[in-house]
């Protein structure tokens, strides 16, 4: 199905349309009412695994509620549903696991650049999950191997490859060295 880029759906729409045959096993998101197709890419999958593991063991370590990979939905708004590389949701945010997505923005979320993807979007991108009520956002840079960090309390932090990234207050204790994020 071709998709018409000339106007917004709603999320009731957005969903009809991810349902649709054609449309299955393709990773789309909504934002700002416009359907966009995230494109598969083999570094920032990797790095996005490996970000996933990391915070997957935390978090089932201290029994803190779900972390999703790349296929995980998140409801940000009526006219926003975001797809991000890793995303964390507490269970006392989110008791019972959804069906489909998550009617609620995840607590913590990350987004791994793509070759397809520009800084400025993803910029824009983390500012609109800290507007939707996401209390931390990180953004992974394969190339520059650099993480810049987004927490709406502070202004956007950069971490290299000799830092050590932490949960803030989202997932106290949690940390976790941006050299193991680029091995």
């Amino acid at each position: 199905m071709v998709l018409d880029q000339t106007r917004t759906y709603t999320l009731d729409e957005f969903r009809t349309i991810e349902d649709l045959p054609e449309n299955q096993g393709r990773l789309l998101e909504l934002i700002e009412g416009g359907i966009i197709e995230k494109v598969a890419s083999f570094t920032p999958s990797k790095i996005g695994s490996r970000i996933n593991r990391f915070v997957g063991n935390f978090v089932d370590e201290q029994n803190l509620g779900y972390v999703t990979g790349a296929d995980g939905s998140y409801v940000m708004s009526d006219k926003n549903s975001f797809m991000p590389d890793v995303a964390y949701i507490s269970r006392e945010r989110l008791p019972e696991e959804p069906h489909r997505e998550a009617p609620v923005p995840p607590d913590f979320a990350v987004e791994v650049k793509s070759p397809t993807d520009s800084k400025r979007e993803m910029r824009k991108k983390a500012e609109k999950y800290l507007a939707f009520g996401t209390k931390l956002v990180w953004l992974v840079f394969p190339d520059e191997q650099e993480v810049e960090v987004y927490d709406g309390d502070n202004d956007v932090q950069n971490f290299g490859m000799d830092t050590v990234l932490n949960g803030g207050d989202v997932l106290p204790g949690f940390r976790l060295a941006v050299s193991d994020i680029f091995k």
